[in-house]
């Protein structure tokens, strides 16, 4: 595995079947998709297991990347560390969605501290990426993605009221940069090592 369209289609599949069984109080506009694998949520599994196997995918990934390019390795090692904070988000849930519902803060804390995390990991790649991928006009898809998730990042801690749409926004921006990175051709390692 090369690329990251494998991670990407597993975590799309359990999004789809997470917010399929969601229940009522769940309001997608609003509600991030981390609180689809909350704590004290019965249906919380579906969403951690797509939390866990998308960064256990993407690490896997990257790694493979790694050996086919080990030139490049400092571009992909924030994504393998991206994938590292998804897959301890997935472990450690963020508070429930519904008031009142007895949780563990600390493991909430835990959460947001992954979640930062991989925010920040995928915005060094991006930026990374933008520095020194070939030829330039790949550059310039890596910039517009940087942007946008810079903006629709900031927009998301400022509006919370219409924090899921934005969320998913971002998860759409960063889904579809990490595919992009598929489309590039990564040479053999024999040729990579002779560059």
């Amino acid at each position: 595995m090369k690329n990251y369209n494998i991670a990407v289609a597993y975590i799309l599949i359990l999004l789809i079947a997470a917010h399929v069984a969601a229940p009522e109080a769940y309001h997608w506009q609003q509600h991030t998709i981390s609180q689809l694998a909350a704590q004290a949520y019965a249906n919380a599994w579906i969403m951690r297991l797509g939390f866990i196997g998308f960064g256990a995918l993407v690490q896997v990934a990257g790694v493979t990347r790694i050996r086919l390019r080990p030139r490049l390795w400092y571009r992909e090692v924030p994504i393998l560390l991206y994938g590292l904070a998804i897959l301890l988000s997935g472990i450690f849930s963020t508070e429930p969605f519904i008031e009142g519902v007895p949780y563990s803060l600390q493991e909430a804390r835990l959460h947001s501290i992954f979640a930062t995390a991989a925010g920040v990991m995928l915005t060094l790649a991006t930026l990374l990426y933008a520095l020194t991928d070939a030829p330039a006009s790949r550059r310039v898809v890596h910039w517009v993605a940087l942007v946008l998730i810079t903006v629709v990042s900031f927009l998301f801690g400022t509006n919370p009221a219409i924090g899921g749409i934005l969320q998913r926004l971002l998860w759409v921006v960063c889904f579809a940069w990490l595919v992009y990175l598929g489309t590039g051709e990564i040479p053999k390692r024999s040729e990579a090592i002779a560059r």
